[in-house]
């Protein structure tokens, strides 16, 4: 797997992706024999890592793109760390950035950056025996990740049609981020759809509130949030006891429908690394319980808290009237040891009427690996395309037609060679993804 960085945002993620990747390499107390161990961290290193450095460290197998300095010179020049980029693989102009456009991004960087970008990735291509597919990280609101993004993006599906693109998107605060990124997010969404294989959308507010009521954060700050992200990520794409497993397989069956081709992350347990020692160990089927209460939606105009911000526990089932998101496909993975008294039961994910009447196959698979993951004794992640996406597409399509009816910063754009069609293309492509999910039904339970 190739892993490309775009953005500020893009090379903090990627950057706390493989600390985190290093950090579960290095773990003691595996609870595995030694040959599974060695196993697992060699398919670890060969799937992320493409050798040792002169210095002695992993080299990430990444190519980081940006147009300003500041961040990728801080995630390249870090010295402590048993992992460094390759020097050829750090992609910086040295002046601009992108002004939080996206048109600016994907009609005149994107174009600027896509020889040297493209070369440097055939480079790690060519140098790979087997090759899964892409993996980018990049944020929705500004200019670079976005339009940048958006246009190597484009380049990698025309030039590598039968190889995996995931890209994961992390969508921006509701307020207070940039005036444009809206319209970013918009134009950023409706070309990654046509272009890559599965979008793993990660919400800002959503991690944000996973630290302060998980974590027990009381300053937040972008690293916390980046090391949840990087833990779901890894939670899901680290190393399985499973021969079959594979990019191409998870997109298969995640990614089953070509019109349903958002998915998201549950994960749990989170909690505080300093009492992390002291936390209770549940059960695999609370928190697996836990995990499909988090496919729960409002109904009957209840207010539902969001299952994810909250700790497992058992009480949750005691709801008397709720609804469950209609899912098109599911994965669980879990990770950590079982035994005869403590088992994984996944039945009341395989109920069907969980999932679209049209998929007859298919529609859940669960993987695990006996591995510990990052010193947690069990962990586990569910990676879901459901109907639940709709909702924050659909508001943020309602503030961005409300900022484009009035034609505000639209001259921004318009500058740079983006029509009003480009805009009104957008439009249609997301409305009619959210038109595809909302009308998954979803299942009402009755207890």
């Amino acid at each position: 797997m190739l892993t490309i960085q775009f953005g500020q945002c893009g090379n903090q993620v990627g950057h706390t992706l493989f600390s985190k990747i290093s950090s579960d390499l290095e773990c003691v107390n595996t609870g595995v024999s030694y040959n599974a161990n060695y196993d697992y961290s060699e398919d670890t290193f060969n799937k992320w890592f493409s050798g040792i450095s002169k210095d002695n460290k992993r080299l990430a197998r990444a190519v980081l793109v940006d147009t300003e300095q500041k961040v990728i010179h801080k995630v390249y020049n870090e010295i402590n760390a048993p992992w460094t980029y390759s020097t050829k693989n750090v992609i910086c102009q040295t002046e601009g950035g992108c002004a939080n456009n996206w048109a600016f991004g994907y009609l005149r960087k994107g174009y600027e950056l896509s020889d040297v970008i493209l070369n440097c990735i055939r480079q790690e291509v060519e140098a790979l025996d087997h090759f899964d597919g892409f993996l980018s990280f990049l944020s929705s609101a500004g200019g670079t990740g976005s339009g940048v993004g958006s246009y190597i993006t484009k380049l990698l599906r025309e030039e590598y049609d039968k190889k995996s693109i995931i890209t994961t998107t992390i969508l921006p605060f509701s307020f207070g981020e940039v005036c444009t990124q809206n319209y970013n997010t918009l134009l950023t969404l409706a070309k990654l759809y046509n272009e890559s294989d599965v979008n793993i959308v990660i919400e800002n507010e959503q991690i944000y509130s996973m630290c302060t009521n998980l974590l027990k954060k009381t300053s937040t700050n972008l690293q916390d949030m980046n090391e949840i992200i990087s833990e779901k990520l890894l939670a899901v794409l680290q190393p399985i006891n499973h021969v079959k497993y594979s990019v191409n397989s998870l997109l298969s069956k995640i990614a089953c429908h070509p019109s349903y081709k958002i998915a998201t992350i549950k994960s749990t347990p989170h909690v505080p690394t300093t009492s992390a020692k002291y936390e209770p160990i549940c059960n695999w089927n609370l928190y697996v319980r836990h995990l499909k209460q988090t496919l729960r939606i409002p109904h009957l105009n209840s207010q539902l808290t969001d299952v994810e911000l909250k700790r497992p526990s058992s009480s949750l089932s005691n709801t008397m009237h709720h609804a469950y998101a209609c899912s098109v496909s599911n994965i669980l993975v879990t990770r950590g040891i079982t035994t005869q008294e403590d088992l994984i039961m996944t039945n009341e994910f395989r109920e069907k009427h969980l999932y679209a009447e049209w998929n007859t196959i298919d529609w859940f698979s669960h993987l695990h690996q006996n591995r510990k993951f990052l010193n947690y004794k069990k962990f586990l992640a569910l990676i879901t395309n459901n109907s639940e996406i709709s909702y924050p597409l659909d508001t943020l399509l309602s503030k961005a037609w409300n900022t484009y009816v009035h034609s505000a910063y639209l001259h921004q754009y318009k500058q740079f060679g983006l029509e009003e069609d480009d805009f009104l293309q957008a439009f249609a492509v997301l409305e009619n993804v959210v038109k595809e999910y909302k009308e998954l039904v979803p299942y009402v339970k009755k207890e």
